[in-house]
């Protein structure tokens, strides 16, 4: 939590060195809201309510607007139409921009003590391990051969062959002599594949395994000792990490992937509502699924859709970062993009599905904290696009210099969390050096993705699966795990 505030109070200094009305107003704004989300912490360690609707996290996009417009009124902005409209934009866009980029900090150091305090388990519960897969014959293989190696033993080994046309099934058979079970099915989908499994699984905990993910021996007890660290809990997400990390845009997706857990998720975590247990690697109470309905084949994320429908029982959702599984990310900007419109259009498709959360207070943190900062994510990259805009506007009409301060202000931000987040599992720094992509060309091309999902979402057309090109091979693994 030190180092968080810590972060914030330098990126304060640093606007009170810029010196601008509108940087002052952009990072106050996203101030508030910081201190909203604390004090929501501290209620949260309290037990109290802290569900407050979605109105004081509105004030990050509402109140750079009225204030930046009451500001041009009163001379402050200039006289030129024009100039003012720009400034507007810009800080507006700026404040939500910083909030977003900042808020987790505080959380996620708090539930960084709070992870370090977890008792070791004492309990062993029967584990189904489920893997759902369809044409993987390149990648099961070093799959399976990381599953029979784990150490925890009550455990059982599913594989469901979701109407492969290739030798995946034939391939996961050739570890039936090691304890693994295979299943086959007509193509259905991740989800129907999934909702086969929990037919035969046995386990009260499942974790579902994608069938290209590896993990590491100690994996499975560390998930299961955080599932038993608290009978409130009913999900835990694992720890994701980057096989394939060989080249710039790699690296850039791991430098996100470290962020995204290492600050977003342990925030939410912190609040026991972490917005998804990946598929990749992550376990649930078996009971607990079938109750809310198991897998809907509504949205192209499924693995979301469940997670949601847990937390609207008001379950804890958690996570564990030592509990480490490693994957492949995509090494093209064409299947990044692929891969990325499944996850945003499923992604909307499922706070659409969910829209009753916003409105409803019984919900708790999930109404008054997880889908307000989803609304905001929503909306952040029309925000950027037209704060970028106005930029260039403003650069035309002699605020050049004003735009690049507040650019250097962004990419500071953006290190400076980089480095948080880079530090709080003890990883080295060298990958904050890819920092400045996240604020050009990357962010950029993430937020186009965000636009066009969009609208797909709203089109309702049919969920398939959708496949990334995978190199497999068990050598790289085997140096890793």
């Amino acid at each position: 939590m030190v180092l968080g505030l810590l972060v914030i109070a330098s990126l304060t200094l640093t606007a009170v060195m810029i010196g601008t009305i509108d940087t002052y107003l952009a990072v106050g704004c996203a101030f508030i809201a910081n201190v909203y989300i604390l004090l929501l912490t501290k209620r949260t360690q309290r037990k109290t309510s802290g569900a407050h609707g979605i109105a004081p996290l509105m004030l990050v996009a509402i109140a750079p607007a009225c204030i930046s417009t009451a500001l041009f009124f009163f001379g402050f902005l200039g006289t030129s139409i024009i100039d003012a409209v720009s400034r507007i934009i810009l800080t507006t866009g700026f404040s939500i921009a910083f909030f977003i980029t900042t808020y987790p900090l505080v959380p996620a150091a708090k539930f960084k003590t709070v992870e370090t305090k977890l008792p070791e388990s004492s309990s062993t519960p029967f584990v189904s391990i489920l893997v759902p897969a369809y044409n993987e014959q390149g990648v099961i293989s070093r799959t399976l051969n990381s599953l029979v190696n784990i150490k925890y033993e009550r455990k059982e080994i599913i594989v469901i062959d979701d109407g492969s046309t290739d030798l995946t099934k034939f391939v996961a058979a050739g570890f039936k002599d090691r304890g693994v079970r295979v299943l086959s099915k007509p193509n259905g989908g991740k989800a129907s594949a999934l909702n086969f499994g929990l037919l035969f699984a046995r386990g009260d905990i499942v974790i579902t395994i994608d069938a290209d993910s590896m993990v590491t021996r100690d994996a499975v007890d560390e998930i299961v000792r955080t599932m038993n660290s608290n009978p409130d809990i009913v999900a835990v997400a694992g720890n994701i990490k980057i096989l394939n990390s060989n080249s710039l845009l790699t690296k850039i997706q791991e430098l996100e992937y470290i962020m995204a857990i290492n600050t977003i998720r342990r925030a939410f975590a912190f609040f026991g509502s972490v917005m998804v247990i990946p598929g990749a690697f992550g376990a649930f109470k078996k009971q607990h699924v079938i109750d809310v309905g198991g897998y809907d084949t509504d949205t192209m994320t499924e693995d979301f859709d469940v997670t949601i429908k847990l937390l609207k029982t008001r379950g804890a959702v958690s996570s564990s970062s030592t509990a480490n599984a490693y994957t492949e990310v995509p090494s093209t900007w064409k299947s990044l993009y692929k891969q990325r419109i499944r996850w945003s259009t499923g992604t909307l498709q499922t706070i659409f599905k969910h829209k009753d959360i916003f409105s409803n207070g019984r919900f708790g943190n999930l109404h008054s904290f997880v889908f307000p900062i989803m609304l905001f994510s929503l909306f952040n990259p029309f925000a950027s696009f037209l704060s970028l805009g106005a930029g260039l506007l403003m650069t035309l009409t002699g605020g050049f210099f004003l735009f690049a301060r507040m650019i250097a202000m962004f990419l500071l931000i953006q290190l400076f969390v980089s480095l948080f987040a880079l530090s709080i599992d003890d990883e080295g720094s060298g990958l904050a050096v890819y920092s400045p992509f996240f604020v050009f060309i990357y962010k950029q091309f993430i937020d186009i993705i965000t636009v066009v999902s969009f609208f797909k979402a709203l089109s309702r057309k049919e969920k398939k699966w959708h496949k990334l090109q995978r190199s497999g091979g068990l050598e790289a693994i085997q140096i890793r795990v």
